[in-house]
């Protein structure tokens, strides 16, 4: 991997480990529901709006089944259960959770393919259920109900990105990566408009949303879907899919270290541990190394080979 492709990778991680301290911002004033509906909508007009600045007009054609799944699964149900969530989490246990959802995805995988689970893929997620109950149980926060529920949200919103991701991989084979965006939003616009109009006559939400809430808004619909959207499919038409899913691995941690800038939430001990067994039990269910392993691994390659080209 180049180092221009590096950097985008390490950018990629970066704004979406930042979409968890933008829900944060924006969901007590405007509710899950406003909050994600806002997110879609946002995000399609970005990419319609680059796909004509692009003469890619042809690619937002369109509306079918796919798209409606593709809406439902990886934005409309995610985006909510997200933003419930952080109603009662912090915005860093909410990236550490997420990073989940390979886990999920490889269990999907296997009952989906009737494939027999690996012993190594059964040890990955046995530890990610460990780390997990690390990161819940010895969390110095009240352990309520309520908290357990958002808990859940969080794993189910992973679950609905690994099944919907499966479900791509098999249902959009010729289809665009911009029409499959945009297909997404879309999507996702039509399943949660009903309801965020319901939501919206019954009085959820504190009124007009103050500046630092729309520009939240903006942010996590511009620059975290819109604009992570093309960087993602640059990266996997550069990279590769392998290459570029490495990006779980980093995600967490800019969660983490954006809440605690700008958020002043506390990197917890336990907070740690959690994040590194999960992120462990990741590398044995998708057989991937942490990126900072890759880098070592070019490092020493490149200098063998000069080592060898001086030596010859």
């Amino acid at each position: 991997m180049s180092t221009r492709n590096l950097a985008a990778l390490v950018l990629l991680a970066a704004i979406w480990g930042s979409s968890y301290l933008f829900i944060r911002v924006a969901v007590d004033p405007l509710g899950p529901l406003m909050v994600a509906f806002a997110r879609v909508g946002t995000a399609g007009l970005g990419l319609a709006a680059y796909a004509f600045l692009t003469g890619k007009g042809d690619d937002l054609a369109g509306l079918d089944r796919r798209f409606l799944m593709l809406g439902l699964g990886n934005a409309a149900v995610p985006y909510v259960l997200i933003s419930f969530a952080e109603l009662h989490l912090t915005a860093s246990m909410a990236g550490i959770l997420n990073a989940t959802t390979p886990l999920f995805a490889a269990v999907v995988v296997a009952v989906w393919s009737h494939e027999r689970i690996s012993p190594r893929v059964s040890l990955g997620i046995a530890l990610g259920i460990a780390g997990v109950a690390v990161l819940v149980g010895w969390n110095p926060g009240p352990l309520t109900g309520i908290v357990l529920l958002a808990v859940l949200a969080m794993l189910l919103s992973s679950l609905s990105y690994a099944m919907t991701t499966v479900y791509a991989k098999r249902s959009l084979r010729g289809v665009s990566s911009l029409r499959a965006a945009m297909g997404q939003q879309l999507g996702g616009v039509v399943l949660l408009a009903p309801f965020t109009a319901g939501a919206a006559v019954a009085g959820a939400g504190d009124g007009a949303p103050s500046l630092k809430v729309v520009l939240a808004v903006l942010a996590l619909g511009l620059l975290c879907t819109s604009f992570a959207y093309l960087l993602y499919f640059h990266l996997i038409a550069a990279v590769g899919p392998v290459n570029t899913a490495s990006v779980t691995f980093l995600i967490p941690i800019f969660s983490i270290i954006w809440s605690a800038i700008f958020l002043d939430e506390a990197i917890r001990p336990v907070m740690v541990l959690g994040l590194a067994i999960i992120l462990c039990s990741v590398t044995l269910v998708t057989g991937q190394r942490l990126p900072a392993g890759r880098v070592r691994t070019r490092l020493q390659q490149a200098l063998f080979q000069r080592g060898r080209v001086s030596a010859d």
